[in-house]
């Protein structure tokens, strides 16, 4: 019987190539084979399209299609884990598959963009031809790290050993807040960005206590039950107010990476030592969010100073109302 060595590519169409050299005594390796020449070498290469997924266990699979009608319809599954995600990537380290003989451990890239689905979940769309895309879906649910960053972890299962590790995955991006969404953005990749739909925890937020707190929904499957889990998603930052009244949150991320988010004050209320700040983002859209700025907190506390002391007055400087 003869003995397989088998190398795996993804094309720039996302398809899957498949390269086998065999022979009737020895096992070849593919290195080997482009080395140096061999007299009963024989090489076989697949070029396989189809429609990608991901499965259960967070392994890669594509149903076969094209002209091949003993193919059309069968499922290839490559068994490993993902290495790696950019705004337009998705690394997959092939560690085995039950139906290519010979598979030796391989990374192998799938392009396309990140999104989310309706159900706020992780999906990553893989591109076709035509402007078309397979989804993969993340069945799981995120979080975000006290670095801010997006993170979704996994429990990988080790069939041969029958132990389970919990993988985690880490987007590198930063956020915007928008009128019921919170948006992740991967940097230098438009096309890639998550726009969860969230609600505030609390639409009054003191200055002070430097977050922004959410309530998410996530709905996915566990096994073939369709579940709902709510968790507070926060973000970690320092809040700013300037004497244009532009206020801004700087968030900061690893690698001592930090980004403002702006916003435009829409009415500013003061009582006794504390300004109330209703804000729009950067389009002139209300948030619905109030910021508590204190004197103490303040770093220009002549911003008070400069504001009328006459309980009855209310003026508009600059498009902003002003009440005190």
């Amino acid at each position: 019987m003869p003995n397989y060595s088998s190398q795996i590519f993804i094309d720039d169409r996302n398809r899957l190539i498949i390269e086998e050299f065999f022979n009737e005594k020895n096992i070849i390796s593919a290195e080997a084979e482009r080395k140096g020449p061999s007299f009963d070498r024989k090489l076989r290469k697949l070029v396989l399209n189809g429609k990608w997924a991901l499965t259960p266990e967070h392994d890669l699979s594509i149903r076969l299609s094209g002209r091949d009608s003993s193919k059309i319809g069968k499922n290839l599954i490559l068994r490993g884990e993902i290495v790696k995600t950019t705004g337009s990537s998705l690394s997959f380290r092939v560690r085995h598959s039950d139906t290519i003989s010979g598979l030796r451990s391989k990374t192998v890239e799938l392009k396309g963009v990140w999104s989310q689905d309706a159900n706020n979940r992780i999906t990553f769309k893989v591109s076709k031809a035509k402007g078309r895309y397979d989804v993969l879906r993340f069945q799981g649910a995120w979080k975000v790290n006290k670095r801010n960053e997006l993170v979704y972890n996994y429990v990988k299962t080790d069939l041969k050993r029958r132990t389970k590790e919990e993988k985690t995955l880490i987007f590198k991006g930063f956020w915007e807040v928008k009128k019921k969404r919170l948006v992740y953005r991967f940097e230098g990749f438009p096309r890639s960005y998550f726009a969860f739909k969230v609600a505030l925890q609390t639409p009054s937020l003191r200055a002070s206590s430097g977050t922004i707190k959410y309530q998410v929904g996530i709905r996915y499957y566990v096994g073939k039950v369709f579940r709902e889990r709510r968790q507070v998603v926060t973000l970690f930052g320092t809040w700013k107010i300037s004497k244009e009244l532009e206020v801004s949150f700087e968030v900061a991320y690893s690698g001592r990476n930090k980004r403002s988010l702006i916003f435009t004050a829409e009415k500013v209320f003061r009582e006794g030592s504390s300004l109330w700040v209703s804000l729009k983002d950067e389009e002139g859209k209300k948030l619905g969010i109030e910021v508590v700025f204190t004197k103490r907190f303040l770093e220009d506390a002549e911003l008070f100073i400069s504001l009328s002391h006459d309980a009855y007055e209310s003026k508009v400087l600059g498009g902003v109302k002003l009440i005190f």
